[in-house]
């Protein structure tokens, strides 16, 4: 290792080091197992006796990720998977990495997807392809470059939880360094063809001065939760006293409690003797005390939660009594859907670069422009109602009538890419046997027209029909695919003239009126 090369390594791990406690306060507030902070009501010897979950910070991210679904990549004419990425996303078990990679970087601001070329002996793909966690991951931000100039990933940690193996990803080389016993740390070097940084970042929200983004789980989520999660410790407690009523007893002696206040108030008979002066106690009841400016709190921290993370307030466990309209839950979920299409467009950047660095070590090629023009889709963020799709897609197709027979049309409607890439094939299989039937018609109206002429009786409407019947088989083998020319010797038309950007016209030789 060159002396340039350990003082990358040593900025990396100084910013490893320096990020990861704050990266683990997250996580913890992520599995709701932030401590309990007290407050000055309750003492604090009370306060870790008590145990209190909230799951809220759990919501800001989940909520958001639910919406990031990617679906494949595409090229800008629309063609599904061009060039074969399926065989190394699926052994790489892509669609389980990277919604963890996604879930991962709201979580932390940002997470990683590495690629490298695999060992095949051993059982590798032909490209590795993994994702990486901001906890046991950092990079450094070329901001003149727009990329990462160097990345670390620790692959391996000891009893203690310090690592004890981590690559170093450097333009021209992979550092991968072990540590030692004795303390010392070795060093493979592996060749990187690409000569860039194998390592792209997952980003929520980056900013210029933030290029690695910023956490979901944000200091005002954080102090919200804080405040939310005192309050149920405090209604928790509160109803152990709210439970029993609360009693005042005048004139009565001092025996009168020899079991206790407590065992009294929970007895089902209790009787109490006049006093030294023969006069009869008075009991009275305390009005009932009322939890409802406990729940009013909690319900204006959930009201403050929902502000700052977009999740609805009914996702908090707020229920009203009167359901929210179509119209009311697509007003709560707009925020979510937009940062969700903002977020779509931005990750999109990074699996484009992810893609074309797959491509290129598989390979061994470049970047070619058509490998520039690769896209990540994604399905629609936002949650339509099968009803309302449908209305809507009525109305849009009778305005642009070619829209029903788009792809996008299915996508609009809500079907999953599964379901269109079904839904066509059996599209393709209906059309198939209904050309084999149109074809069958056309050729036994040919047989038909060739008897006529034999006999030399015509008649006006038979041949029209038959004419018909050709022309019908004709449009639906182009629709199927098939070659103009080829369509027209098929269906029995020999004489047809195809002018180019003009519709289909049919012609009999020698008549340039009849149409």
């Amino acid at each position: 290792m060159t002396d340039q090369e350990l003082d990358v390594v040593r900025q990396l791990f100084t910013t490893l080091a320096a990020k990861y406690p704050r990266n683990l306060v997250r996580s913890m507030y992520f599995d709701a197992k932030m401590p309990l902070k007290p407050t000055g009501n309750i003492p604090e010897e009370a306060m870790s006796r008590i145990a209190a979950v909230l799951d809220w910070p759990e919501k800001a991210v989940s909520a958001l990720a639910e919406r990031s679904v990617f679906e494949g990549f595409v090229t800008p004419g629309g063609q599904q998977d061009p060039f074969e990425l399926a065989g190394v996303l699926d052994a790489n078990r892509f669609d389980l990495e990277l919604p963890q990679a996604i879930t991962s970087a709201y979580k932390h601001s940002c997470s990683f997807i590495t690629t490298a070329l695999g060992d095949v002996q051993s059982g590798e793909p032909d490209v590795m392809v993994m994702s990486r966690s901001a906890e046991w991951s950092t990079a450094i931000w070329d901001a003149r470059r727009r990329v990462i100039s160097a990345a670390l990933t620790v692959t391996g940690t000891d009893a203690d939880g310090a690592p004890n193996a981590m690559d170093i990803w450097l333009p021209d080389v992979v550092l991968s360094m072990t540590r030692r016993p004795s303390g010392s740390w070795a060093t493979d070097r592996l060749p990187n063809p690409l000569g860039e940084v194998l390592v792209e970042p997952l980003t929520y929200d980056p900013q210029i001065d933030r290029p690695f983004g910023r956490s979901r789980i944000s200091r005002p989520v954080m102090n919200i939760t804080d405040h939310a999660l005192t309050t149920i410790v405090r209604t928790e407690i509160s109803a152990d006293f709210y439970a029993a009523p609360r009693m005042m007893a005048l004139g009565v002696t001092q025996d009168a409690f020899s079991r206790g206040k407590w065992q009294a108030a929970i007895d089902r008979w209790f009787a109490i003797s006049k006093d030294e002066d023969g006069d009869t106690p008075t009991v009275q009841q305390f009005p009932q005390m009322t939890m409802q400016p406990l729940t009013e709190l909690y319900r204006m921290y959930a009201t403050q939660f929902s502000g700052a993370t977009g999740v609805p307030v009914a996702n908090l466990g707020i229920v009203t009594d009167n359901p929210p309209s179509a119209e009311a839950l697509y007003a709560d979920d707009r925020r979510l859907v937009n940062t969700a299409k903002r977020q779509n467009r931005i990750m999109a950047s990074s699996l484009r670069r992810v893609a074309q660095k797959i491509v290129r070590l598989r390979d061994g090629s470049e970047l070619t422009p058509e490998l520039q023009q690769i896209d990540a889709s994604w399905a629609n963020p936002a949650f339509t109602s099968p009803t309302a799709a449908a209305d809507a897609l009525q109305k849009l197709s009778l305005v642009f009538p070619w829209l029903s027979e788009s792809e996008v049309a299915l996508e609009f409607a809500g079907f999953s890419h599964t379901e269109i890439t079904r839904l066509l094939s059996d599209k393709r299989r209906s059309q198939t046997t209904s050309a084999l039937s149109v074809f069958a018609n056309a050729a036994n109206a040919t047989g038909q027209s060739s008897a006529q002429d034999a006999t030399a009786s015509s008649d006006p409407l038979q041949e029209a029909n038959v004419l018909k019947a050709k022309a019908d088989a004709l449009g639906v083998l182009r629709r199927a695919g098939v070659e103009a020319k080829d369509a027209a010797r098929l269906a029995g038309l020999s004489d047809v003239v195809f002018i180019p950007g003009q519709p289909i016209t049919i012609r009999e030789q020698g008549n340039d009126n009849q149409g």
